[in-house]
């Protein structure tokens, strides 16, 4: 049967125009760009005003990007810089142990591009 192609032939070429076919941006867990993060970390009703709030945006995108660290102000509020896309976030304080901290407080935010992005941390 001339002019037609096998199956897979046909399967293999709508997969490779599927996977050309987009914008070429890539996914916010492998992009490079930044965006700022800004929050308050309290214990139930009061600022924390000491320790470091740290934001660990690598995965497996990402493999070797470093954490981000900010420091936490007298009035709890902290600001940081870090990659857009899903972001593991710890607080560390001085005199709570590091076991209990990273067990308790460790949570994820989704950081956006374009936007304001504001993140409050209770720490328990």
């Amino acid at each position: 049967m001339a002019g037609r192609g096998s199956p897979a032939a046909l399967l293999g070429m709508w997969c490779g125009l599927a996977a050309g076919c987009g914008n070429g941006t890539p996914g916010a867990e492998s992009s490079r760009a930044e965006a700022v993060v800004t929050g308050r970390v309290d214990s139930p009703g009061k600022p924390i005003d000491r320790g470091t709030v740290v934001f660990d945006p690598s995965n497996i995108n990402r493999p070797g990007e470093p954490a981000r660290t900010a420091p936490i102000g007298r009035d709890g509020t902290y600001r940081i810089t870090t990659r857009i896309g899903e972001d593991r976030v710890a607080v560390a304080i001085p005199g709570r142990r590091v076991k209990d901290d990273a067990a308790r407080v460790q949570q994820v935010f989704d950081v956006k591009a374009g936007q304001e992005n504001v993140f409050q941390v209770t720490v328990p």
